[in-house]
């Protein structure tokens, strides 16, 4: 056990050593590396992602834990990242970050406020994206229910409906089983 450890620790510089020598060094106005720590890559291993989304949440990124997602197909395709930190949680809920596929990359369709978990992809959509349903609740409002949010064309709502979603078929896609726990 001690012997892993001792590895574990010795690890980054070993790894250090191994960047040639005559790498050029960043432009001026140039970072040297990224900003914040790629989030995970999400089950696809779409590696794309968590560079969008590290743009996306810039210095935050560090300090946020997310459970990432994707569902549909093809124009449909979407990826839901749900945040977890200081700056991304209320007495409401969460944040639900939205992407969508396109033929240059990702980009944010959607950044859903007052969201708990679970979160599921209902089998309807809206203007060629999946509907969303929600979990709402805390922040003093009514017992827990669950909201749709649709996409308009342009983007998901900020806010859930305060109807209740009744009668929607769905998948599950996200639980408190899909943050990863805090850093130790």
């Amino acid at each position: 056990m001690r012997l892993f450890l001792l590895a574990l620790l010795l690890a980054p510089l070993a790894l250090a050593g191994c960047a040639p020598a005559d790498a050029p060094p960043a432009a001026p106005g140039e970072a040297a590396g990224p900003v914040a720590p790629v989030p995970p890559a999400g089950p696809a291993g779409n590696a794309e992602i968590g560079r969008v989304i590290a743009a996306i949440l810039g210095e935050e990124a560090a300090s946020t834990r997310m459970g990432i997602k994707f569902a549909g197909e093809g124009e449909g395709r979407i990826a839901l990242v749900y945040l977890v930190g200081m700056n991304w949680c209320g007495t409401g809920g969460c944040n639900l970050l939205i992407l969508r596929q396109t033929a240059t990359g990702w980009e944010q369709v959607g950044n859903v406020s007052r969201v708990s978990t679970p979160v599921r992809v209902l089998t309807t959509a809206t203007n060629g994206l999946p509907d969303i349903g929600v979990t709402v609740s805390g922040g003093g409002g009514p017992p827990a229910y669950e909201a749709k949010v649709s996409f308009d064309g342009r983007s998901y709502p900020r806010f859930p409906s305060d109807e209740p979603l009744i009668d929607a078929f769905g998948r599950v896609v996200i639980t408190d089983a899909h943050i990863p726990p805090p850093a130790a």
